[in-house]
């Protein structure tokens, strides 16, 4: 009886880190389509700046990062 419930809980642990893991991805997921979607909206010159508690973003719209630009 208690190999079938250590069996029990380590599918139960193993089942909580899944959907942790899957609910992650989605999360990102959705970060990443709203930063998108506010970048389409921007005209060329534009800077967007975005900053959680872990992530930092820093988007300049229209230009290219390597070539002469300042910042």
């Amino acid at each position: 009886m208690t190999v079938v419930t250590a069996v029990i809980g380590a599918l139960a642990r193993l089942a909580y880190r899944v959907v942790k893991a899957r609910a992650e991805v989605r999360r990102a997921e959705v970060a990443q389509q709203g930063l998108s979607e506010r970048v389409r909206f921007l005209p060329p010159g534009s800077r967007l700046s975005e900053r959680s508690a872990d992530r930092e973003v820093e988007i300049l719209i229209g230009t290219s990062a390597g070539h002469g630009g300042e910042r």
